[in-house]
Formats: structure tokens, C-alpha cells, sequence
């Protein structure tokens, strides 16, 4: 068989509504010399079916099947058999433009000095009509700056080089949710990472794709990776292999240098019901958070100032949603006042 130009893997776990449309984009691409990897991770929908029709009308099309251990095990076991120079990733409920793959090769191709390249993306909702856009951006400096505070990239839009993949080891499932941003770093250390100012990627979302404790997983999975990029920065060794997947909060208690965050993490993921007395206050005195971070400790915040009844907790709790971002904390204390009285 021949090398393939461009190996195209897309891991899949149950859905059939989006598949068609997915499959139909790649197979459809100006650049034809493509090998299309697609993972099922253990769905148990109409998508195991779909896959095996595609795969027995194109031959470019390969089937794997595994258990559902999740995205990055499904990612890996994919790019573990892609044959061509560069890989390009594609979800399951997103769609490809027809000439995607041509214009990402070609500059690659161009640009030796570049690793990885993402485009923009349009982003639909669930019946494919337009509802925004993703214009992350372009310049190579800028990128590699931001690519330390956060994730400047749409990994369904992204094509990079197979062989320094696989120097690296792939996706590390110890950092599930955030599993791109840290192989974008690592990737970074090694050369540059671009984004094409093209609309090469229609980004769909639908009701029910991400709960608010898989929000909260996929921040902490991203400060960790921003935390072991910064240590590899200092010549320090990456602790990441010493965590245990999935990830749990209370597992980082164990390391010195990241308690604080796994104090920070373990109650924010605990129902406001649940505490009495918040240790997320004290850790706020001592953990440095970004924005994001910012923005869910706030609701958690108010979530708990409104089912405790202690009156020392929520004049605690009201410093603190007000020291985090004042113009927020003013709305949501003056919804639940509203509410109260109404």
C-alpha cells in the first residue's frame, strides 16, 4: 500500500445523529490521498454500523473498535497505525470544509518549521445552521505566548506531524479534558504551532455535550498542564507521570507542589450543599487562578452562599465573590435578592 498523504482520525462513542455528515466532509476533501482512522470507543448507538457501511465503500476509510476507555485512548490507538507524515484530527459531530485538508498539507509542506496548525471554525448548532465563529489567532509570536496562559487552538481543526507525536508519546490520558492543550505545549518546546485564517472547520454545539463537573475536570486538567510546562521550562521534571487517570483532585494532595490545587479542586467539585465550612475560601488566599477559574469558583460560590445559612459563612462567602469579579458577584447576589423577595 502506499503512504497516504494525510491520516485523518476521528474518535466516535455514540453518535449516530452527527457521523453521516462527519464521514461525508472527509470523503469529500480536494485532497484525496488521504487515509480516514476512525476509533469506536464502545458506542453503543447506530455508530459501530455506520462506520463498518463507510469503511466497506472506501477503502480509505479503516475501522477500529476498543472498549470505551474514553477520547485520548481512542486518539492514540488511532495514531498509533496512521502511516501518512501528518495527522489531522476531526470529531464526530463536526464537519470538515472540502478543501481543509489541501490547504493545511500544503502549508505544513511550506513550513517545515511548524509542527502543528489549527484554522478557524464556523460554529453551527445542532441543525448545521451558523450561530458564531472561532477566529483564534495568527500569529506565530503572539500564539506562543498565549499558549501558556491558554489553549489558543480547536483541536478538531488541527493537523500536525506524526513522527514528533509519537517522540512525544501521544495524548497522556492522566490529563483527559485538556488533553490537547498539553500536547500542544510539549509540541511547542519542540518547534512552532500556527493557525491558518481560514474557516476549514464547522464546530457544532448541541445541548448536553458538557456538564458542569466535566467543565470543572477540563480546568484543572488544564492547570496542570500549564503547571508541568512550566516545570520542563525550569528543567524541573514533569510530575505528570506520577498521576494516576482519570484524574482526581484528591490525588494531587499527595504532591507537595500541587495540594493547594487539589484543596481548590475538591471542593469545587463537592455539591455547595455539601459544606459547611468552605475550605475553597482559604484556598483562595493561597492559589493563584486564572479566569475561568475565576468565573466557576463565583458560581460555586453563590450556589453555596444561597443553601447555607450561616451567617459568618455567607459574609465569607460574599467577600469573596465580590473580590473575584465585582460586576459578576453584584449580579448574581442581586438576582438571588430578587428572587427572595418575589
Amino acid at each position: 500500500m502506499s503512504t497516504p498523504a494525510v491520516s485523518v482520525v476521528m474518535p466516535v462513542f455514540n453518535a449516530e445523529r452527527w457521523i453521516h455528515e462527519a464521514i461525508r466532509s472527509i470523503r469529500n476533501q480536494t485532497l484525496a490521498d488521504f487515509e480516514f482512522i476512525i476509533v469506536d470507543d464502545g458506542s453503543t448507538d447506530a455508530s459501530e454500523s455506520i462506520i463498518a457501511d463507510a469503511a466497506g465503500s472506501d477503502g480509505r476509510i479503516h475501522a477500529l473498535r476498543q472498549t470505551h476507555y474514553g477520547v485520548v485512548a481512542a486518539l492514540n490507538k488511532g495514531m498509533a497505525v496512521a502511516r501518512a507524515k501528518y495527522i489531522a484530527r476531526i470529531d464526530a459531530d463536526d464537519v470538515a470544509e472540502e478543501n481543509r485538508l489541501e490547504l493545511q498539507r500544503v502549508f505544513l509542506e511550506s513550513n517545515p518549521d511548524v509542527a502543528a496548525l489549527g484554522t478557524w471554525a464556523t460554529i453551527i448548532d445542532e441543525q448545521g445552521s451558523k450561530i458564531g465563529e472561532l477566529k483564534p489567532q495568527t500569529d506565530r509570536r503572539f500564539l506562543d505566548a498565549q499558549l501558556k496562559r491558554q489553549n489558543p487552538f480547536i483541536h478538531a481543526s488541527m493537523m500536525f506531524s506524526t513522527e514528533l507525536m509519537r517522540q512525544l508519546g501521544g495524548y497522556r490520558d492522566q490529563l483527559e479534558g485538556a488533553e490537547d492543550y498539553d500536547l500542544w505545549l510539549r509540541m511547542s518546546e519542540r518547534g512552532w504551532l500556527a493557525n491558518l485564517a481560514a474557516f476549514l472547520l464547522r464546530h457544532r454545539r448541541h445541548l448536553g455535550s458538557t456538564s458542569s463537573a466535566h467543565s470543572k475536570k477540563q480546568l484543572l486538567a488544564a492547570r496542570l498542564s500549564r503547571m508541568s510546562a512550566a516545570r520542563r521550562r525550569s528543567s524541573m521534571p514533569d510530575f505528570v507521570s506520577q498521576l494516576r487517570a482519570p484524574i482526581d483532585p484528591r490525588h494531587l494532595l499527595e504532591v507537595d507542589e500541587l495540594r493547594g490545587t487539589g484543596q481548590f479542586y475538591s471542593m469545587l467539585l463537592r455539591a455547595p450543599e455539601d459544606v459547611m465550612e468552605s475550605g475553597l475560601l482559604t484556598c483562595l488566599h493561597n492559589l493563584q487562578i486564572d479566569h475561568a477559574e475565576r468565573k466557576a469558583a463565583q458560581i460555586w460560590l453563590h450556589q453555596a452562599f444561597k443553601k447555607n445559612k450561616s451567617t459568618a459563612f455567607r459574609i465569607r462567602a460574599l467577600f469573596w465573590l465580590f473580590y473575584l469579579h465585582p460586576s459578576r458577584a453584584f449580579s448574581l447576589v442581586l438576582s438571588h435578592f430578587k428572587r427572595s423577595d418575589s
